[in-house]
């Protein structure tokens, strides 16, 4: 054993490495705050629930089912339309099948996030509306202006929080619902 020298790193020389490495890897990681984003991403997945839990119970049931928003409120709800009477009348006691509540979900308190933006466009409107029904049966997204049957053109309902967003879409026709 002799002439042979076993040789390793010394601690400062470790030390030195995985500094450099932190530094590395602060600098190339993104800084954002997982918890805002997470929190971002449930409540568009809670909205999105609402527009396919209405879609759903619209082809179930056979009867018209919605989504209505207020952005001054901070709420979406789903409703379900009564078509027996003249005129319809829009009532708010369906059910979240999880929770056992009225669907009704409520944003902006508490540094929650919020409904920024509100947008169902039909075709022949010149405006955009703040409620989404889906027919009884079919499920197609559409609106009845006084007895006219308008199709849904383009539909959204943006969150934000913490400088993120999140656009919960309506698809025409198929009523696809996608979260960007």
């Amino acid at each position: 054993m002799k002439g042979r020298e076993e040789r390793g790193y010394t601690l400062i020389e470790l030390l030195i490495v995985v500094g450099l490495l932190g530094l590395i890897a602060a600098v190339a990681i993104p800084a954002f705050d997982g918890d805002d984003e997470a929190i971002l991403d449930q409540a568009a997945a809670q909205v999105a629930s609402a527009f396919r839990f209405a879609h759903g119970e619209a082809i179930r049931t056979g009867q018209p089912h919605g989504v209505i928003a207020n952005q001054s409120s901070q709420f979406v709800k789903v409703y379900r339309l009564d078509v027996s009477v003249d005129p319809p009348v829009i009532h708010y006691d369906v059910y979240d099948p999880v929770t056992k509540q009225i669907y009704d979900l409520r944003f902006g308190a508490n540094s929650e996030p919020s409904i920024s933006s509100i947008y169902f466009k039909f075709e022949g409107l010149f405006f955009s509306q703040n409620l989404l029904g889906f027919s009884g049966a079919t499920g197609v997204p559409k609106y009845n202006d006084s007895g006219t049957i308008r199709m849904l053109e383009n539909g959204y309902i943006r969150l934000s929080h913490d400088g993120m967003t999140r656009t919960i879409a309506v698809s025409p026709i198929t009523a696809r619902v996608t979260v960007q």
